[in-house]
Parts: C-alpha cells; structure tokens; sequence
C-alpha cells in the first residue's frame, strides 16, 4: 500500500500548491467484463458535450484498452513517458469529440511495477494536464492490485462499475473494502451497468448497499444505471464510441443523462439546494433529456 500513500500524499501537496481544479475520477471494477472501459469513453463524451474538457487516463499500464475500442494508433504511450522521459502532451492523441486520451502501453508488464521515482513522474506529469483538462477520467485495471488502489486513493471520486453477474457484485464488494480499509471517508459511487430495468438495476445495488452497510459500515451511493442495448456491441466492431455511432440509441440517452448528474455530484457537496431527495430524483432510469 506504500505506493497508494505515497500518490496521496503528492496529490495533496501539489493541490495545496497550485490550487488545482481540475477534477479527477478514478472508475474502477472489481473483475473484468462489467464494461468499465465503455462506461469511461462514452461518459467523457457526453462531459465533452456539456462543454467540459475531458482527458481520459489509460491506467491499466501493461493492456490499452481505450485506443483499441476507438481504433486509434498512438505513435507514443505510457511507457515513453517513465521510460524515454517524454512529456505528457507528446504521447497524448486526440479522441473523438475532441476528448484527450493518455494511451497505456500494451503486453508490457513491467511497466505495471513502478518504482517511487516512476510514480513522481507520472503523478507530475499528470498536474500538468491541469491547464487544458476539466475532468481526468482515470480508466483503471479490473481487482485490486497496488497499482490499482493507488489510482484510487488519489483520485478524488470513486466510480464503480458493475452488472448483474454475482461475481461481478461480489468483487466490487471487495473493492470497497480495501478502498474503505484505507480511507473510510473516500466518496465511492456505482453504476449498475447492462440492465433490462430499473428493478434489476436497484436489486443489484441493494445486494452490495447492504453488504456494504452490514460489514463496513460505511456509506456508497448510486449514481444510476444503464440499460442493455445491442448499440454497444456494434460499437464496439466498429470500434467507435456508442454515444458517437448511435447517438440516438437508449443507451446514448442514458449516458447523457449519467454525465448530468456526474456534473451535479461534483458540486453536491458544497451546494445547500442539493438534498438527498432531490439527489435521488436524478435518477430515473428511463428519464429522457430536458
């Protein structure tokens, strides 16, 4: 966990330092197959719509995923930022919508083991996407290995994905244990992802609500749900972003509304017109756009 604490405590430094505003958001799953990596694309460009510049961080190091789904090829990636010294804006590429994306390397392993003096570099690097990015969206690996939680731990919100499929809710389970290990205060909000309803949405955020309330005492919200559609696996053959290739489709629908209520939970906790009920409201599982 030393590296967890060691981007924690950078993190706090520089903000305290540069008196950043630039928002970050780890979004997390505990196993893979749940669509994280969707969730991530298509909310960025849904933000972007709202007039946020959006930067999505690859952090599974050693596997891209995100230039894969969108068909890019990017000339650089995370490995010639630690390994050849380049700086961040040298190996970002330009993403649909106008999203930035900072691409992982892939079949590297080794660069999925950082060193202290790695990690300083790439946290001081990431500050430096402060001047040109709103929202960090950071994409990381499925589990809980160290490099995981430390994406985690020095993100300001947590998002976590996952569907119907009790592993998939068991081992998110397991994500908010070990984040709740370590910071019992750190905001961890769901999305129930490839649901037919909101029934189905709400019993599987029930399930991990009350295994969360019963064995940790701690709090986790919904941040909503988002419907099955075929959209997505044609999408992904034709490796664009669903929100981009239908975006009439329900599931567009949906991620427009998801990056509205991203928006109002981002200023929740310091607004006094925001209350539970209110919060709530938001999240109609077939609410059309207004």
């Amino acid at each position: 966990m030393d590296q967890a604490e060691t981007l924690r405590k950078i993190k706090k430094e520089r903000i305290k330092r540069s008196g950043a505003v630039m928002k970050k958001i780890a979004i997390t799953s505990g196993k893979g197959g749940v669509g994280k990596t969707n969730v991530v694309i298509n909310l960025a460009i849904a933000l972007q719509r709202r007039k946020k510049k959006v930067t999505i961080f690859d952090a599974d190091l050693g596997l891209a995923n995100i230039d894969i789904l969108l068909g890019l090829t990017p000339k650089y990636n995370i490995v010639n930022l630690i390994s050849d010294n380049l700086p961040i804006e040298k190996i970002m590429v330009d993403g649909p919508e106008g999203i930035k994306i900072i691409p992982a390397s892939s079949g590297i392993q080794e660069i999925t083991n950082l060193d202290p003096y790695q990690e300083e570099r790439l946290i001081q690097e990431l500050s430096n996407i402060e001047k040109f990015t709103d929202i960090l969206l950071i994409d990381t690996a499925a589990g809980i290995s160290d490099l995981v939680l430390s994406f985690l731990m020095s993100s300001e919100e947590i998002i976590l994905v996952t569907n119907l499929e009790p592993t998939s809710i068991v081992d998110a389970y397991a994500v908010v244990k070990v984040v709740s290990k370590y910071d019992m205060e750190k905001p961890i909000s769901v999305i129930v992802n490839s649901v037919k309803t909101q029934e189905e949405g709400e019993k599987v955020y029930n399930q991990l609500k009350n295994a969360v309330d019963r064995f940790l005492g701690r709090e986790i919200n919904l941040l909503g749900f988002l419907p099955y559609d075929k959209a997505v696996a044609e999408a992904v053959k034709m490796q664009r972003a669903v929100t981009e290739a239908f975006p009439e489709s329900e599931i567009s629908r949906a991620f427009s509304n998801l990056s509205r209520i991203v928006l109002n939970k981002l200023t929740w906790r310091k607004s006094e017109d925001n209350n539970a009920e209110t919060w709530k409201k938001m999240l109609s599982f077939s609410e059309s756009e207004k």
